[in-house]
């Protein structure tokens, strides 16, 4: 395809000026392999020769236009097995893609395998030659692939995963149990073992690196879709948890109504006491609150705060906190407090080490 082309021209051309800079180092006439009558399985896309003085080196290069962590130590392998077919020890592998991630470069690096991006991140070590640089990001790609991930429906499903570190899911099974397709499940499970997130095993889809999921999801959180609303209620301490317990059991034992961020961390892992209530509800879990608390609507000054998620399996998720009091789940629990200033950044990190760390123990 012509996009593949124009990307392996100008990742060819990006390498050559990296390695031009390097006074020492003089190139030699870039050669597809292919045309140097090497074929069969594994073969490489390039070879560049180079001379560092008296030394004759050939970069063996390989380009892959997707390079997410499983991509890349399936293409390190390849190059890995190559090189071990000519026995030669001036012949040093390289991986150019668009852009390279921290997961794939450390993959990388811990298989003597070079790399470089076209965002700048490089890592070139052969000879008495070492060119590095890191840290560079590339948000637009990082984002876009993460966008479908961590989309709401998607969302059903890392929540269930989540909440079930070690339970191994067929597809249809993790399908029933979050109200999704067959299809999202699928391109979620991709994304996932794409990431080296998890793995999929004899008996299914396992979770492998919860920490790191949560990280990436934290990272790119953003509520949007559904509405907020703020009241004022006259109660006031053991009045006001008696009714919202109450209201609680009213609809349908959270079925309907939760409590979300701060109001159900105190119940999951108290932390700071925060001087609003907040809540996640539909129409007749709003209903119920707004009877049970003597909620009047106010646009300023509102001691209780009820949002619509634009997806319902926000409330789904709903978990008994303590005897009568439903809220949010663990993750989601996480994922809001993080939104909410340094307070709530740090009660999410309270949360984590109190409750999700100690469930996925021994996991990275």
């Amino acid at each position: 395809m012509q996009a593949e082309s124009d990307f392996e021209a100008q990742a060819k051309l990006e390498l050559k000026e990296l390695l031009a800079r390097v006074s020492f180092i003089t190139l030699g006439a870039l050669e597809i392999a292919q045309n140097l009558g090497v074929h069969g399985q594994g073969c490489p896309d390039f070879v560049l020769p180079v001379e560092i003085g008296n030394e004759h080196w050939r970069l063996i290069g390989e380009i892959k236009m997707q390079a997410q962590p499983r991509q890349i130590r399936m293409a390190v392998l390849e190059l890995k097995d190559y090189l071990n077919t000519l026995d030669d020890p001036r012949a040093y592998p390289i991986l150019l893609a668009p852009y390279i991630s921290p997961n794939s470069a450390e993959i990388c690096r811990q298989a003597g395998v070079g790399y470089a991006d076209l965002a700048g991140n490089c890592h070139l070590m052969f000879g008495n030659v070492f060119i590095e640089r890191s840290g560079v990001s590339n948000p637009q790609v990082e984002k876009r692939g993460l966008r479908s991930v961590f989309s709401p429906k998607s969302a059903r499903i890392l929540r269930a995963l989540l909440r079930e570190p070690d339970k191994a899911w067929k597809v249809a099974d993790l399908a029933e149990a979050t109200g999704t397709s067959y299809g999202q499940v699928s391109n979620v499970r991709k994304a996932l073992v794409d990431q080296e997130w998890a793995k999929i095993e004899s008996d299914g889809l396992r979770l492998a690196r919860p920490n790191a999921v949560l990280d990436a999801w934290s990272s790119t959180y953003n509520k949007r879709g559904g509405t907020r609303t703020g009241y004022y209620t006259p109660l006031l301490g053991d009045s006001l948890d008696s009714q919202i317990k109450v209201a609680l059991a009213d609809a349908g034992q959270g079925a309907h109504a939760v409590l979300a961020a701060f109001s159900a961390a105190r119940w999951l892992a108290p932390f700071a006491r925060y001087p609003s209530q907040m809540f996640y509800a539909d129409d007749a879990g709003e209903s119920v609150l707004r009877e049970r608390l003597q909620l009047v609507p106010l646009s300023k000054g509102e001691n209780v705060v009820i949002e619509r998620p634009e997806d319902d399996g926000v409330i789904a998720d709903r978990i008994e906190a303590a005897p009568g009091y439903w809220t949010t789940g663990l993750v989601q629990t996480f994922l809001d407090l993080t939104q909410l200033g340094e307070r709530g950044i740090e009660a999410s990190a309270h949360l984590r080490q109190t409750k999700l760390t100690p469930l996925w123990k021994g996991m990275s």
